[in-house]
């Protein structure tokens, strides 16, 4: 099988994800945030260092529209995989 092709179908499995997890996500998560709520409860309310540009996946005043969700999953995900493309192309160009 081509490597390419593979990549391709791990991107689009992803998108796939993307699509999918505002609807089938929890409303009630018990991620990190939880963890760290249970641990610390006043953990959540210190001043952040970096604004984030989608906070909690979403847009400023789009926080109720899931397909705003959708879109910042997907940006995420291109980024993520832009990045780790750029990385292990200078990586595997260096040997």
């Amino acid at each position: 099988m081509n490597t390419k092709n593979v990549y391709i179908g791990i991107f689009a499995i992803a998108i796939i994800i993307c699509v999918l997890s505002p609807f089938l996500a929890s409303g009630d998560p018990d991620g990190l945030e939880a963890s760290a709520e249970h641990l610390n409860p006043d953990a959540l309310e210190e001043e952040q260092v970096i604004s984030p540009i989608m906070p909690d996946y979403t847009l400023e005043n789009m926080e109720d529209n899931p397909l705003v969700g959708v879109g910042c999953l997907i940006i995420g995900a291109i980024i993520s995989v832009a990045l780790a493309y750029g990385v292990f192309y200078l990586i595997s160009n260096k040997n």
